[in-house]
């Protein structure tokens, strides 16, 4: 394999990112001075996060204070059952209430697709560099922002695009429709006042010349077909980027700063499962919408075709993920070892080169050297940062959540001519869901599913029922403790199975009752993180896992 620097990879990298994560809203655009603004989206998150963030982290002594002697930032916006409440930003979907198959393949929908009973008519086009990227108009008058793959990597972009979405989806954000359109060259034409921005940036008039140039460069099934990923566009009013720090003042249901947020924290997660490590601020937009006349804000997610093992012009670099954009801990690291340490990703790289080349529609995805714990998005933001063990436990259920069937059923969505494809995807979709689940379930208390009947306490042992680890030899802690300004231990036992028959005599005057129960490895020297269920003769009143 030939030897790329990793400066070509940053240069080449960056540039395709700025064409596949840019919003639809760019396009749409009526002047230069605004799609200029969106062309810099990508350069301001990285100024804003790889330097003026990380400048201004150095200077948080808090930070460094919590840094030191370990201390936590709780997140802030989890309900008294240590859960993620439904809000304009993430709605508990397949976790809590299973999906069913055909819903988890469309993912969230509006239409069935564009309507291609009359050719589509684009509005607007875009060229940057061998990419181009249309918005069209159906014969429904809706429309439509489509991306294509590059030449010699048919179905890889798109794929990742449509199946990233039906993830994103899935887990409870807010995403645009996805699609895969086929359309021929004949179902497509150009408005008269169509208009194009080449290489310069500069907005020209698109004619059907132009077009055909255009068509000419974006790759083609058998048969002339065209392959796209179609996002619809939203019909509501833009209202701004999404900090993934602060909150949305204007937006009253926001009380909450993102970065202690357990759903933004959980973005962490779930991107390191997509090996989405394009998530970012630009990547996520406000739409304002009107809601039983209430005027609301909904943070959307988009730009999804750079997940799995897509990137620009081809298979993802081994590095993203790995390390951010401009990794100053690991820089200095290969400076201390004067450039004789191999880091996790050349090893893959080098590993790589060693077997077959990938399958150009799934490009490098794999879950060989895929660690949860040092997944990498592409700029560091702080709320990824600050994912606690309770935050990482959380996002960890909700990938579990998904079986073996299931992530199969979402891949359909990318349609793979090669089946092999389709089933090279899945399979590392599940092995990388097993290392997430296997690695959060062993890093907290996974303990869950909690429910008190008939005197009963009785919860799921998560490590257990998913086979991370054996039953034979876990042992459960539990101590009681009353409730009230000074708490006093009640009883102290130890159970092998995860059920407690709860006294009635540990209920005083009908006060609430704290349990503490901690678990107990084999292989462990040490009891490990605890959940505390705050609880009465009524029932469950409040769960907390210890950070």
């Amino acid at each position: 394999m030939k030897k790329i620097t990793t400066a070509t990879l940053l240069m080449v990298f960056a540039v395709g990112t700025i064409f596949l994560g840019m919003t639809p809203a760019v396009f749409a655009k009526e002047n230069t001075a605004q799609f200029e603004k969106e062309w810099t989206a990508f350069y301001k998150d990285i100024f804003d996060q790889n330097f003026y963030s990380e400048g201004i982290n150095q200077l948080d002594l808090g930070r460094w204070w919590r840094k030191i002697f370990r201390k936590k930032i709780p997140s802030a916006n989890i309900n008294v059952f240590d859960e993620v409440p439904d809000s304009n930003f993430f709605t508990n979907r397949h976790a809590r209430a299973r999906l069913s198959a055909e819903a988890l393949e469309k993912g969230y929908h509006e239409e069935e697709g564009a309507d291609l009973s009359q050719p589509l008519t684009v509005i607007a086009a875009e060229q940057q560099g061998i990419h181009y990227g249309f918005i069209v108009e159906d014969a429904k008058k809706d429309r439509y922002f489509l991306k294509f793959d590059s030449q010699g990597h048919l179905e890889l972009n798109t794929g990742a695009e449509v199946i990233a979405s039906r993830f994103y989806y899935a887990l409870g954000y807010n995403v645009p429709q996805y699609n895969i359109l086929f359309f021929k060259p004949d179902q497509i034409k150009v408005s008269e006042d169509a208009i194009t921005y080449d290489n310069t940036g500069f907005v020209k008039k698109l004619t059907q010349q132009i077009l055909e140039k255009y068509l000419l460069a974006i790759p083609q099934l058998p048969g002339g077909t065209y392959r796209a990923s179609a996002s619809k566009l939203f019909k509501a009013q833009e209202a701004g980027d999404v900090s993934f720090w602060s909150r949305k003042k204007e937006d009253p249901q926001e009380v909450v700063h993102h970065r202690d947020r357990r759903d933004f924290r959980g973005l962490r997660v779930f991107s390191a499962w997509l090996n989405n490590e394009n998530i970012r601020e630009s990547n996520a937009l406000y739409m304002k919408t009107n809601e039983n006349g209430q005027v609301a804000f909904k943070p959307y997610l988009f730009g999804f075709a750079t997940a799995l093992g897509a990137a620009m012009g081809g298979d993802k670099p081994p590095m993203l993920g790995y390390e951010y954009l401009a990794d100053y801990g690991e820089a200095f690291k290969s400076f201390l070892a004067l450039g004789f340490r191999e880091k996790p990703w050349q090893k893959k790289w080098r590993e790589a080169s060693e077997k077959n080349s990938p399958l150009s529609s799934v490009g490098y995805f794999s879950s060989e050297h895929f660690d949860p714990a040092r997944y990498k998005t592409l700029l560091p933001y702080e709320a990824f940062r600050l994912v606690t063990s309770a935050d990482g436990f959380w996002a960890a259920k909700n990938v579990m959540a998904f079986s073996d069937e299931d992530i199969r059923t979402m891949v359909k969505a990318g349609q793979y001519s090669d089946s092999a494809a389709a089933d090279s995807v899945t399979q590392t979709l599940i092995e990388r869901r097993d290392k997430i689940g296997r690695y959060w379930f062993l890093q907290a208390n996974p303990l869950d599913g909690f429910a008190f009947s008939d005197g009963k306490l009785s919860f799921k042992d998560l490590a257990i029922d998913y086979k991370f680890i054996p039953k034979e030899g876990t042992i459960y802690h539990v101590e009681v403790v009353s409730s009230g300004k000074k708490p006093r231990r009640i009883a102290e036992l130890k159970i092998s199975e995860p059920i407690l028959s709860i006294q009635p005599e540990w209920f005083q005057n009908d006060k609430d009752i704290n349990l503490i129960i901690r678990v107990a490895r084999p292989s462990a020297k040490e009891l490990g993180f605890s959940v505390s269920i705050s609880l009465n003769t009524v029932g469950i009143q409040g769960i907390r896992h210890q950070d």
